[in-house]
């Protein structure tokens, strides 16, 4: 290894804040407290290791992405402080610790590069040394270590941190280019497929990401782009729009929120190729969209493998947006609130969907050891969705155009309680041409003699109790007039839940599970309550727009 004997001599550009965070988050750390994983850090940040699920988010500085969406001079000192403490804390990478991780290095490397413009004001040529020379420590920590990374989103990071290190700082020139191919390289031979694996829009957001701001910071200082960088941001493109709500946000499925404000906007614009969505199914989900509002179904088994740690049980739940309002919504990813959270997150009446006498329709690993992570290893084994075609058969997902004069249609299901239960849910939405209403049809049936033979074991003699949820985002105002839910959206718009008298609708507490937020945002759940007694049942419902039929 060569040894440098000075640190860079500076920027070759001025760094701009590429990303930005939630001002509201902003604004409790220049006050202070930190909220991490269901703890507050207050003062020194780093006087108290958090527990190590949490030290990549704590020592990656993702949080200088919230200060910088406050910008006061108050925020920009907590910033600079924080990071300054933290390299006299760490003047030597430490390989094997937890903070020198190769993705959570380029993590950080990346934001102190981005967030310069608050860390590097009021300081010397010799105050500014000692950032400048923890820089250049990156580098070097992340040349030497990006290959242990996970594939995935994991080994982009440290890449990425990589590339955009090189090209930024002085004097480093001649590990730009090797970092750039790298980066784009390993992003080419993952493919798409593994950046999904994990089945979080989220995560793919923030792949894409690493991908184009190398790709700009390229553009910027006249390095050529290698071609497999932009192959990948335009293969990753189609299947974010297909997933985009219409107010610009992500659905909140597999530990994935909706993504940071802006982003995934700024990243599809940087995408060459058409603006179209991709067919069929996203990442394993369903898009329905009808004029100004859009739906996202769950259409595939929760993922496996390494992914399961963070997989929801959320077969078949929705998520639906009316034109800048989100209005059902899934509860979100709760490991930004403690382990509690993290847990129940993940269970299937957190989502909207149906939820079978408390069992989600996937399982935690029942067998699992002390200390072992807590993995989705019961999922369903078939999971399906789609149109009928003439003859009754199931055709491929194609829900049309927005614009299209004809409803959207969709018919899935999935035997996630076949083993334990002999059931088969099956659930079929129409949306309305204007996007003004949406009908459903849940189904629970036993199907076949085996299946029916199971049901009649496992039912007990009063019924077979089951729920279908359906979460509102806590903006929405909601009142019960007798087995009718009246809803009104933010600009006054009044939307009506009801139902075919099957079973019985209820109003009940829920919340939304928001990284952006130090606690759960408090809102509420339209609930239809049913019993099974004999071997088939079928719930019909209605959201619409008040005067909409």
């Amino acid at each position: 290894m060569t040894e440098r004997s000075a640190a860079p001599r500076g920027f070759l550009r001025r760094p701009e804040p590429k990303a930005i965070g939630h001002p509201g988050r902003g604004e409790q750390i220049a006050a202070g407290t930190l909220h991490l994983g269901g703890i507050s850090l207050c003062g020194d940040f780093f006087a108290a290791e958090p527990p190590p699920s949490l030290a990549g988010e704590l020592h990656g500085f993702g949080w200088l992405d919230d200060l910088a969406a406050v910008g006061t001079p108050r925020a920009r000192a907590v910033a600079q402080d924080h990071v300054l403490r933290w390299m006299r804390r760490h003047p030597e990478p430490r390989p094997g610790a937890p903070e020198w991780a190769p993705e959570v290095a380029g993590r950080r490397l990346l934001r102190w590069i981005f967030h310069a413009g608050m860390i590097l004001p009021g300081l010397d040529r010799d105050g500014a040394g000692p950032y400048f020379h923890a820089l250049d420590q990156h580098l070097t920590h992340l040349r030497d270590s990006w290959y242990d990374s996970t594939d995935g989103l994991w080994r982009l990071e440290a890449l990425a941190g990589l590339a955009i290190g090189a090209m930024s700082l002085r004097d480093r020139q001649a590990m730009a280019q090797p970092a750039l191919i790298a980066l784009a390289e390993e992003a080419d031979a993952m493919g798409v497929a593994t950046l999904s694996e994990a089945r979080s829009p989220e995560a793919l957001l923030e792949a894409m990401a690493l991908l184009v701001w190398a790709q700009e910071i390229a553009e910027e200082v006249g390095l050529d782009g290698p071609p497999e960088l932009g192959a990948t941001i335009a293969e990753i493109a189609p299947i974010l729009r297909a997933l985009r709500h219409a107010d610009g946000g992500l659905p909140s499925f597999h530990g994935g929120g909706r993504g940071a404000a802006g982003r995934l906007d700024r990243c599809l614009r940087a995408a060459q190729g058409p603006a179209l969505p991709v067919s069929g199914l996203a990442m394993g989900f369903v898009r329905m969209a009808r004029a100004r509002t859009t739906l996202s179904l769950d259409a595939a088994p929760p993922p496996g493998g390494p992914a399961a740690v963070r997989a929801h049980a959320s077969t078949l739940a929705f998520e639906l947006t009316v034109a800048r309002q989100p209005l059902i919504v899934n509860c979100g990813p709760g490991d930004g609130f403690g382990p509690l959270w993290a847990r129940a997150s993940r269970a299937t009446p957190c989502h909207s969907a149906l939820c079978l006498a408390g069992l989600s329709s996937s399982r935690l690993n029942p067998n699992r050891q002390e200390g072992e992570p807590d993995i989705l290893t019961e999922r369903p084994d078939l999971v399906w969705a789609g149109d009928c075609d003439a003859l009754g058969n199931l055709t491929a997902p194609d829900c049309g155009p927005a614009h299209s004069p004809e409803p959207a249609h969709l018919l899935a299901g999935h035997d996630g309680w076949l083993a334990s239960h002999g059931l088969t849910h099956l659930r079929e939405l129409w949306l309305d041409p204007d996007g003004m209403a949406l009908r459903g049809e849940d189904s629970l049936a036993a199907l076949d003699a085996s299946a029916q033979a199971r049901l009649d074991q496992a039912r007990p003699d009063e019924g077979l109790d089951f729920d279908i949820r359906f979460h509102l985002h806590p903006e929405i105002e909601a009142r019960q007039e007798g087995q009718e839910i009246h809803l009104t959206l933010p600009g006054g718009e009044e939307w009506r839940f009801s139902h075919d008298g099957v079973g019985q609708a209820r109003l009940e507490a829920s919340c939304l599970l928001d990284r952006a937020m130090a606690e759960p945002r408090p809102s509420r759940q339209m609930v239809i309550s049913a019993r099974l007694l004999g071997r088939a049942i079928q719930i019909g419902w209605t959201l619409a727009r008040s005067g909409v039929r």
